[in-house]
């Protein structure tokens, strides 16, 4: 049973499509370091009581009514890669695993150009390309060290074949075909795999990354470049074993051995194409191990990831698009040692009357557009955090756009399978507060007049927020309205 493989495909993904960082003190959402909770903005005294109860309701208006603008805007916008160039992304990353998984193989140290032209018809190595055929230039070498590194530089022709089978009636049976669906060409400038490892460990560490790599030329290239030359990997395990196939341990949970803790740390990534460029600055994601042992002695293992940290910079030309984005989700490792476990079914449970801390941090602070090409600039950020086993707190949420400020809070309860059973949350702005309440399917409670709320400023009244067959209108006490 195989309970743990990264592979440098995977891997590579994260790399390309992640964007991203860690927990440092990034200035991001609430001007400062986003593992501080956002606290509620600072009162306008200069406004009536009635006056900050219509000015909470106008800036949610204006909420609602530029996140519908901005989704009209982006609608049309193109994807960051089109589907041609994520196809070709994923070709790309399987030309040095196949070539290092063929020269682990064939026990080979080098492969030149020359060697691959040589090697056009040989089965072994067609088989290990799959679908792709390789023209490669001069300077493309691939080099396989015998502590399991692999290096890979150069440029390369790459044919995408489709196969197709055609009767032949003459013979009666059919005839394979082949066509060549796609052609580009791939530029490999220091490429390193040191996910591998010939020497038995229990702690082990390695690599992934590269210079640079582009993918086709002209207005369809797609460009990776790192200044840290990618990821680092490293684990530590209850014994020694010797780490292959990437970084698959080659069924050693049934032996007993087990992955105490995994971290994949990014340093720094550039993805360019089209009009988009993703900046990354650092990822971290780390996993361990849990297991329970079965009936014939063997063990049923499972990987629990318990943080992934994200940090990021999308620009875009069109629409303009220029923002910072920050997720980092943590749950308590100690936790989930002391907590989860495997079930007779095969199943995660969680312990009777105990749960797993978690906490998440979501930012987004930049500029977007919404339609007519307006520049809105935009500020948010929310911090959850799970307080029991049933329920999860927004402890706070700050939302600022076009100079108008929201803070919100509020808990969702969780049913035995863990899903959300209801919310209940508080918007305020100044001293007005309105609270809402949602229920298990995210449509929000009526009573039977159709009121979702009272609008409240110091703890008095003044007025209703009504929902009327989907039409949302503020009533306040002075007979004025305000439709949202």
């Amino acid at each position: 049973m195989k309970f743990f493989k990264l592979s440098t495909l995977a891997l590579a993904s994260v790399l390309a499509l992640a964007g991203c960082g860690d927990d440092s003190n990034d200035s991001v959402g609430n001007g400062g370091n986003t593992s501080d909770v956002p606290v509620k903005p600072p009162v306008d005294n200069s406004l009536s009581e009635l006056d900050q109860a219509k000015e909470m309701i106008r800036t949610a208006k204006l909420f609602v009514s530029d996140n519908q603008a901005v989704t009209e805007a982006y609608e049309g916008a193109s994807d960051i890669l089109t589907d041609n160039q994520s196809t070709r992304l994923n070709y790309t990353f399987h030309i040095p695993s196949d070539l290092q998984e063929y020269m682990k193989e064939q026990n080979l140290s080098k492969l030149t150009a020359a060697n691959i032209m040589a090697l056009s018809n040989d089965q072994a190595f067609d088989t290990s390309l799959g679908n792709i055929v390789l023209t490669p230039e001069s300077d493309f070498v691939a080099t396989l060290n015998a502590d399991g590194q692999f290096a890979l530089t150069g440029t390369t022709k790459v044919d995408v074949q489709e196969y197709n089978y055609i009767y032949n009636p003459a013979t009666k049976v059919y005839d394979e075909t082949t066509a060549i669906v796609d052609t580009f060409t791939t530029v490999f400038d220091g490429y390193e795999n040191a996910l591998s490892s010939n020497t038995s460990t229990s702690n082990f560490n390695g690599s992934l990354g590269f210079e640079s790599i582009k993918i086709g030329t002209g207005i369809d290239a797609v460009v990776l470049s790192s200044s840290t030359k990618g990821a680092t990997v490293s684990g530590q395990f209850s014994d020694k074993v010797v780490v292959n196939d990437d970084f698959d341990m080659n069924d050693v949970n049934e032996a007993g051995i087990t992955l105490e803790k995994a971290v994949i740390k990014l340093g720094s990534l550039k993805l360019s194409a089209n009009d988009s460029t993703i900046e990354a600055k650092n990822l971290e994601f780390a996993a361990l191990d849990i297991s329970r042992k079965l009936a014939d002695n063997s063990l049923s293992v499972r990987t629990i990831p318990y943080k992934i940290a994200i940090t990021g910079k999308l620009t875009k030309a069109k629409p303009t698009t220029d923002i910072e984005i920050t997720l980092n989700a943590t749950a308590n490792d100690n936790d989930i040692k002391k907590f989860i476990t495997i079930d007779g079914a095969d199943n995660i449970e969680e312990a009777a009357d105990q749960y797993v801390g978690m906490e998440i941090v979501l930012a987004i602070k930049g500029n977007v557009t919404k339609e007519s090409a307006t520049i809105i600039p935009l500020d948010f950020q929310a911090n959850l955090k799970r307080t029991a086993r049933n329920i999860i707190e927004l402890q706070g949420l700050t939302a600022s756009v076009e100079g108008k400020k929201l803070f919100v809070k509020g808990q969702s309860t969780l049913d035995n399978n863990y899903d959300v059973a209801g919310t209940q949350f508080t918007v305020e702005q100044n001293k007005a507060s309105i609270t809402l309440k949602v229920d298990a399917d995210g449509d929000f409670i009526k009573d039977s007049m159709g009121k979702l709320g009272d609008i409240m400023v110091n703890g008095k009244d003044y007025g209703d927020l009504m929902d009327n067959d989907g039409k949302i209108t503020a009533k306040f006490n002075d007979n004025s309205l305000i439709i949202l």
